[in-house]
């Protein structure tokens, strides 16, 4: 597995790309299969389910005071270290707001003392300081499961074919939803900071505004990480087709196909099957590109 190696500053950089490390892939997939026929209906019926499990199995670390590899994104942080998936996300995990001053003393991550309306971060020593001590995996870009499902329904002349495409356990980090929410400086924001903590709304999903983020507020955490699984109706077409009438005419198609229909996701950005770009250190980060369109086309096919 090739890692950039972190090198002390008297070589004049700071790190290289070396072959540093052992990388283990294992899975499986499935591919079926059926065709049902009953007088003038038929049904063709096909459908894959992939599963891919990868994880760091060694790394030859030159700085021998780290066990693990760190990159930064754009606001994220990546984490690569055995046993664990590629390109973990490495944050805070949280468990709310403080709805009242803490009653014990916390300092928050930009080192000053937590107060009412900012985020509970999870006290991994349990030192009342929150720092990169406290910092773990806090998701995993990879899915557990992906395929497709395809149908194709036909009944004399007519022909209804569907394409559906899925993704099942990967993360996502919503970066469009930490710029609209974070309230800590001129920017827009959106609706939903509206269900800011104030001293009238002490339950509020969002700690206060502060300008700045003095506290640490908006630190990289589980705050933006949302499950990126969904189900897509890839394409849809039906058709009609009639008979060669003349001789140098064998049949005529009229169809009507539809792409990227319909999305059922829980995730609340643009669209949960989105990538950045190649560079696997920017994977399962939605910095809000845009969307994959929707389309209907109507068209004729003649065969001649």
């Amino acid at each position: 597995m090739v890692i950039n190696q972190s090198l002390p500053y008297n070589f004049g950089f700071t790190d290289y790309v070396d072959n540093g490390g052992k990388l283990v892939s294992s899975g499986y997939e499935l591919a079926a299969d059926a065709n049902f026929k009953f007088e003038a209906v038929k049904l063709v019926l096909d459908a894959t389910i992939t599963y891919q499990n990868s994880k760091i199995k060694s790394l030859e670390l030159i700085n021998s005071d780290t066990e693990f590899l760190l990159r930064d994104a754009p606001s994220a942080q990546y984490i690569i270290s055995v046993d664990n998936p590629v390109n973990a996300f490495y944050g805070y995990k949280t468990n709310g707001i403080y709805s009242s001053a803490p009653s014990s003393k916390i300092i928050g991550p930009n080192g000053r003392p937590m107060d009412a309306g900012d985020v509970i971060f999870e006290d991994v020593d349990n030192n009342g300081i929150i720092d990169d001590n406290d910092k773990q995996i806090i998701g995993d870009p990879n899915p557990d499961l992906f395929g497709l499902v395809n149908a194709v329904l036909s009944y004399n002349r007519f022909e209804f074919s569907t394409l559906f495409t899925y993704n099942v356990g990967n993360d996502i980090y919503n970066y469009v939803k930490y710029q609209s929410t974070a309230m800590d400086s001129y920017a827009n924001q959106s609706i939903d900071v509206l269900d800011r903590w104030q001293p009238s709304n002490p339950n509020a999903e969002f700690p206060k505004a502060t300008f700045g983020d003095p506290k640490g507020n908006n630190v990289f955490s589980d705050r933006w990480i949302e499950d990126g699984s969904y189900l897509r109706l890839k394409q849809l077409t039906i058709s009609y087709t009639i008979p060669g009438i003349y001789k140098f005419k064998k049949e005529t198609k009229f169809y009507i196909t539809g792409t990227n229909l319909l999305t059922l996701t829980k995730y609340s950005g643009y669209d949960p099957e989105m990538m950045y770009q190649s560079d696997p250190f920017y994977m399962g980060i939605d910095y809000g590109k845009i969307p994959h369109a929707r389309s209907i086309i109507v068209g004729i096919q003649i065969s001649l």
